[in-house]
């Protein structure tokens, strides 16, 4: 299977640290339960581990210089479009 290429950054150093603490304790989760943990877990630990899950960790998610730029940051569109619809729906009742 070929890799496909990707203009992500690479880690910092503290970033790799972080996650590999994270995997060291995923595997460990994966070890104290004789060798396997249901995807629920996986992704609670992925996500919400105390300091090291992706949404507990603190790096900013959103907006400029986070991972994701949702559609109303980037321009008046969404706002509008939401306007319209609201107006259409306020006048048949």
């Amino acid at each position: 299977m070929q890799q496909a290429a990707t203009d992500l950054p690479a880690p910092d150093e503290l970033a790799q640290q972080h996650s590999e603490q994270l995997k060291a304790d995923i595997r460990n989760e994966i070890d104290a339960a004789g060798g396997a943990i249901d995807f629920a877990r996986f992704m609670e630990m992925a996500l919400y581990q105390p300091g090291l899950g992706y949404y507990s960790a603190g790096a900013r998610k959103f907006g400029e210089g986070g991972d994701f730029v949702t559609a109303p940051e980037l321009s008046a569109l969404f706002s509008h479009c939401l306007a319209r619809q609201c107006q259409q729906v306020l006048k048949e009742i």
